[in-house]
């Protein structure tokens, strides 16, 4: 094989490894990218923070009960209800107080550690329009 055959069919292992990968990811930990999204509040300033599995449960190495804190290791991957079904406007901890203290708390601990995630607002709130 020439050398230009051999580095075309490197690159197409390397999407093709790729592709698979993800597909796995997909399977294994559901959708990555969610939007968290506070629909009990009708006046909402912001709109919702995208939220992206693989950067906390592979790069940041929490795990899936850190934030399903009423679910176990052992549950399947989309299975675990909105956060807005038990923090909704007549729970004791409502939706909005219950994503600062998880991502907000979380955040502010790693910067103690000198990791850097977004500490600033509006680097994951966006007003609406």
């Amino acid at each position: 094989m020439k050398r230009k055959d051999i580095f075309s069919v490197g690159i197409i292992l390397l999407i093709a490894t790729t592709f698979i990968c993800a597909v796995a990811f997909s399977i294994e930990f559901g959708l990555d990218k969610i939007r968290i999204d506070d629909v009990t509040k009708a006046t909402n300033r912001y709109i919702g923070v995208d939220f992206y599995h693989s950067r906390h449960i592979m790069d940041r190495e929490i795990t899936c009960v850190t934030c399903h804190h009423e679910q176990n290791e052992d549950f399947v991957s989309g299975s675990a209800p909105k956060c807005s079904i038990c923090h909704n406007a007549d729970a004791e901890v409502s939706f909005k107080d219950s994503m600062h203290k998880t991502c907000v708390v979380c955040h502010l601990e790693m910067t103690a550690a000198g990791k850097n995630p977004p500490t600033e607002c509006l680097v994951c709130h966006i007003e609406r329009k």
